[in-house]
């Protein structure tokens, strides 16, 4: 297999990761996907994936989450993991860790930033929109995740130029989600849940792009 080949193939596990974490955030868990996770070992392939990326430790505190979800009653499950993903994501204030740019990089901590009119700007050069039925702001945590697997997709069915397309998305996330993910990731360890699952979760992801950018600058040095 090529360099270029090795690329395409790469791009293809890339993508896939980035749309499951922006599922992950942009949504509660379902009962199905728990069930699936706990039941159907379908967490076991992600996990391989990361493992191989050298995030096993990071997946490993996730398949924990997961597995002390069955200490309780299987039809409370969903719902005290819906109740973490509210005190988490959705509440206002420092009792939770709102996952919006502008929160962490606006000097009052309010939403619809510049960092909101930036990603706007950025979908509509990219000839992106948002499925109707979110309506976050553009600057939610699931919108970066989305962008960016759409972007590999084009890559791939574009075949863009391997370097300079290797760049760009080192620069988007350093100057889009690497300036304030740090700081949401940290608010999250911090904020009291009944389950370690989306504090997890936001390590992991927040492991995942920092080796995903390091990969990317190998490509481009």
């Amino acid at each position: 297999m090529n360099i270029t080949e090795e690329w395409q193939a790469a791009n293809t596990a890339r993508s896939a990761l980035y749309r499951w974490f922006a599922d992950i955030f942009a949504r509660e868990l379902t009962s199905d996907t728990l069930d699936g996770w706990q039941h159907n070992q379908a967490y076991d392939s992600i996990h391989e994936a990361f493992t191989s990326l050298g995030l096993e430790q990071y997946s490993d505190r996730v398949k924990v989450a997961i597995d002390n979800l069955k200490e309780l009653p299987k039809d409370d499950r969903a719902i005290e993991l819906a109740a973490d993903f509210a005190q988490l994501f959705l509440l206002s204030g420092d009792d939770s860790a709102p996952p919006y740019a502008s929160y962490y990089l606006s000097n009052n901590k309010h939403l619809y930033g510049k960092p909101a009119e930036h990603m706007l700007r950025f979908l509509d050069s990219q000839q992106l929109s948002l499925h109707p039925e979110f309506r976050e702001p553009n600057d939610h945590l699931s919108v970066y995740f989305i962008v960016m697997s759409l972007w590999i997709n084009n890559s791939i069915e574009q075949q863009l130029e391997m370097v300079s397309t290797a760049q760009e998305q080192v620069d988007f996330l350093d100057s889009a989600l690497l300036n304030w993910l740090p700081q949401f990731t940290t608010h999250c360890q911090k904020i009291r849940v009944k389950t370690d699952l989306y504090p997890g979760l936001t390590a992991l992801a927040e492991q995942f792009i920092l080796e995903d950018r390091e990969a990317l600058a190998t490509i481009v040095n």
